[in-house]
């Protein structure tokens, strides 16, 4: 039977209806970060090699949205990616490549022309679909040599991003720069961030237009506002944070200017200890470690970063913060929005937020319907996990409301 005959309705988005052909989804797309990491460091230190020796290098990740839209390409299917920026929900997670089909032959052109390419075997549903994936890639191109060098992003950072930045001029670029630019001005996230941090190097931030919204509309003025970036502040090395574009701009930048193009995925968030992404008020689907941030100190660079953001917007950034507090964590590893941990340094740390958040935003519970309907979901998270007395008794009243519904339909059937 072909992929098309098993596919769900074309109602669903591309990367759901292909995923949903491979069965059921696995609690933990990558499993738990491995205890012997030699092998992976040393992948991590060549990678750093070649980067340092190659002006015009360029660094791709083939993320699993990536590599379905291909496949759909590739193989006939239609529909599209999803889109789902102007949303806001803190706790039910969301994500999008930012790109469609109508940018597949120029992706792929991309992934087969990358300096270094990893083909992210480690991740489901890579390690299922990958071998359908046909890519006439560069005889000179440099890959990861196994499925465990693969998903290299998290232990080069963890071992190689503050050395190699060291005397250099980086640019770092996505949504969630500004952030991290506004972060950096905090001592309280200076001692956070600690080692992982290059104190020695200089480094220059671009926020991409729109804060990242509607790239696929803005590729070309967003490719502009880059490469302007990069001439006018004289920068070696970008980290470019775009999701599906990033592979797209890092190729064809690093070809046309002969600068060193990262693409850096969720390293914005990591460093900025963010929950949610720079371009919409939604959780993220997954979440990368490297240091915990005081809530009081995120909030405050939140607030300085996005000041026009509408209440149930603002609360639903605060709201995936929160709920960061007690998502699963392991230091240069990522992990699902799902995997939780109920560990007591997550509770406690998620019960400190949570009174600051009393105090900070409670003053905007009562604005509007848009508002109330964040906090009931964040509401029936809380009393779900036992977070909250206030979630707790939030559940009982949701549960009775449930039965009382129930037994009405019962009587008027």
């Amino acid at each position: 039977m072909t992929s098309r005959t098993i596919l769900p309705p074309s109602g669903c988005d591309l990367h759901s209806r292909l995923l949903r052909a491979l069965g059921p989804v696995p609690r933990s797309a990558l499993g738990d970060k491995p205890l012997d990491l030699r092998t992976r460091r040393i992948e991590a230190s060549r990678l750093s090699t070649l980067m340092a020796g190659r002006p015009g290098f360029s660094f791709l990740r083939l993320g699993d949205m990536e590599l379905t839209l291909l496949l759909a390409a590739q193989e006939g299917i239609s529909g599209q990616m999803g889109n789902d920026e102007g949303s806001a929900n803190g706790t039910i997670p969301s994500g999008n490549p930012g790109i469609g089909l109508e940018f597949a032959t120029r992706l792929r052109r991309a992934f087969e022309q990358a300096s270094y390419l990893d083909s992210y075997e480690r991740l489901w549903p890579n390690s299922e679909l990958l071998p359908r994936l046909k890519l006439r890639c560069s005889s000179e191109q440099e890959r990861n040599p196994d499925v465990e060098t693969s998903f290299i992003l998290l232990t080069w950072m963890e071992s190689e991003f503050a050395t190699y930045c060291r005397g250099r001029r980086i640019g770092l670029a996505g949504a969630e720069a500004l952030l991290l630019q506004n972060l950096l001005q905090r001592e309280g996230f200076r001692r956070a961030a600690g080692t992982f941090w290059p104190s020695d190097a200089r480094i220059y931030f671009h926020q991409i237009r729109n804060n990242g919204r509607n790239v696929a509309a803005n590729l070309e003025s967003i490719k502009r506002d880059l490469r302007r970036f990069v001439e006018e502040s004289g920068v070696d090395t970008v980290f470019l944070s775009l999701g599906g574009a990033a592979k797209i701009l890092c190729v064809e930048l690093a070809a046309e200017l002969g600068v060193r193009m990262f693409d850096s995925g969720a390293m914005l968030r990591a460093l900025t200890y963010s929950g949610s992404d720079g371009n919409r008020a939604t959780r993220s689907t997954h979440f990368p470690f490297l240091y915990r941030v005081p809530f009081a100190v995120w909030c405050d660079a939140m607030e300085e970063t996005w000041t026009n953001l509408a209440p149930h917007q603002r609360l639903a950034k605060v709201h995936a913060q929160l709920i960061l507090e007690v998502q699963k964590k392991e230091v240069g590893w990522t992990h699902a929005s799902g995997e939780l941990d109920m560990c007591r340094q997550n509770r406690e740390a998620f019960a400190d937020a949570h009174r600051i958040y009393l105090e900070r935003y409670s003053h905007l519970f009562d604005y509007g319907a848009d508002v109330r309907r964040e906090r009931a979901v964040f509401l029936h998270f809380c009393g779900t996990h036992g977070l909250t007395k206030e979630g707790r008794q939030f559940l009982l009243w949701f549960k009775a409301k449930s039965v009382v519904s129930q037994l009405r339909w019962w009587k008027h059937k």
